[in-house]
């Protein structure tokens, strides 16, 4: 019997998930609602704060590789973090640790 196979690009923001699953779990990371519209995106914020938010892509990547821009509350956030608010090509890990310290997550604060 034939299996049907999810697109590896898909497969890829189920990795992120599940990376992220315990943070989610526990109130420190939501899920916005919009993401459910675009199959190779998702947007993450901080709960209670929907303006300090990732919004992750894979569309335009290497397969495996994602991208991820950054939103702040205020304008000022920005230049006081001293970050990119734009990447591409980034790994698993490295994605993680973007999203861990834009959102001050334990392990990156």
């Amino acid at each position: 019997m034939p299996t049907t196979r999810q697109p590896v690009k898909y497969r890829s923001l189920l990795a992120l998930l599940d990376a992220l699953a315990e943070l989610i779990d526990n109130g420190r990371l939501a899920v916005s609602d919009g993401w459910h519209d675009n199959e190779q995106a998702i947007r993450f914020h901080q709960p209670g704060e929907p303006k300090l938010g990732a919004y992750v892509f894979i569309y335009g990547q290497a397969q495996g590789h994602y991208g991820v821009e950054l939103d702040f509350p205020e304008l000022a956030d920005i230049a006081t973090a001293n970050v990119p608010l734009y990447r591409e090509d980034l790994s698993l890990e490295q994605l993680l640790t973007v999203i861990r310290t834009h959102f001050n997550l334990p392990g990156y604060a």
